[in-house]
């Protein structure tokens, strides 16, 4: 069976949510997956619209999976609404629910005027099981996965568009150097930015993000990485020195993670061009998922330093010290002294 990506996990969410927005439910989601982000919001808008104020106090019902059996929740969901169209049920944390095999009789029946939503979280269901056969049958299914580190940059810049506002290209990957891939974190301080930018915003700036999330612009591992490119290291160090000196707010796994996917985007970008020695840039770009013509131009120019064979080079130091990050045997030295010594590794 394929394996799910972040595409597809935005292709059902937004289906599903769709559905929900015309005012369509089906009688049982499963949602599941190891990252929550979807999972909560498509669960929480059924939650919030599928019954009026006065229809939930009879009509709503929350289980969590350890507190409740498998034949409760199904005695519940055969029951007729009280005074309304339908009713709601939600499992939360259904991964604990002891023999969820018992749910594969009431899919094959289901009452269709319940609308049961079971949050598997933290996982995905055993796609072995006849559970799984069953649920794809009768069931509306959302398989939630993390985003990759090259993707958070275009997730940041759609879920600012869904608000009808854009975010300038260095915001956006400000906020992904910094945030990760946790994308209730990367909500959270975006969902902070609206707050606190002036009504009317149309644009959110480097600015804006520096003053909400604490960013320092001119000490950041994007403008570090940058300076790295250009083979600059009197402005590499004391960039350097900073992330050494903060290092619980720039860990060097973090700070490894980060160079890895720069590195790897260039490194694909090389054998791209060597594949296709005539083909435009931006037309490599969209083959390497870039769609921002900005990132593809910050590629290209990271690749006049980062030759083939030095990024090959740089990755192999990459791999060298995050083993040494994670061992014991280091001789004493520092995080911030592992740091300075791999980017004059890496800037050889």
């Amino acid at each position: 069976m394929a394996k799910i990506s972040n595409k597809d996990t935005l292709s059902a969410y937004n289906r599903i949510m769709g559905d929900l927005q015309a005012g369509t439910y089906k009688p049982c989601y499963l949602l599941m997956g190891e990252e929550p982000f979807y999972v909560n919001r498509v669960a929480s808008y059924i939650m919030d619209h599928a019954l009026t104020e006065d229809e939930k106090a009879f009509n709503q019902m929350v289980f969590y999976g350890q507190e409740v059996l498998v034949s409760q929740v199904i005695d519940n969901a055969r029951r007729y609404p009280v005074m309304a169209s339908r009713q709601v049920i939600v499992v939360k944390e259904a991964q604990q629910l002891k023999n969820p095999e018992g749910l594969i009789h009431y899919f094959k029946s289901m009452n269709p005027s319940c609308v049961l939503v079971l949050c598997f979280m933290g996982k995905a269901v055993d796609k072995r099981t006849e559970f799984w056969k069953m649920a794809q049958k009768y069931c509306e299914i959302l398989e939630s996965v993390s985003p990759r580190d090259y993707e958070m940059v275009d997730w940041i810049t759609s879920y600012i568009k869904e608000r009808n506002t854009n975010i300038e290209p260095q915001a956006a990957r400000l906020l992904s150097d910094f945030l990760g891939t946790d994308l209730q974190s990367v909500a959270m301080e975006v969902d902070k930015l609206f707050i606190l930018a002036p009504q009317g915003t149309w644009l959110i700036t480097t600015d804006m993000v520096e003053s909400s999330v604490g960013i320092n612009r001119d000490f950041s591992p994007f403008v570090l990485f940058g300076h790295i490119t250009d083979g600059d290291f009197a402005k590499v160090q004391p960039i350097a020195q900073y992330f050494a000196d903060n290092e619980k707010k720039y860990p060097l796994i973090m700070l490894i993670s980060l160079f890895y996917t720069h590195l790897s985007r260039i490194l694909k970008y090389h054998a791209l061009k060597m594949e296709y020695p005539t083909l435009p840039d931006a037309e490599i770009g969209k083959k390497m998922g870039m769609h921002s013509y900005y990132f593809v131009k910050e590629t290209v120019k990271a690749t006049r330093f980062f030759t083939f064979e030095r990024t090959l080079r740089a990755i192999k130091w990459l791999c060298h010290y995050d083993s040494l990050y994670k061992s014991s045997d280091r001789g004493g030295a520092t995080d911030g002294e592992l740091l300075m010594e791999m980017l004059c590794k890496m800037m050889a």
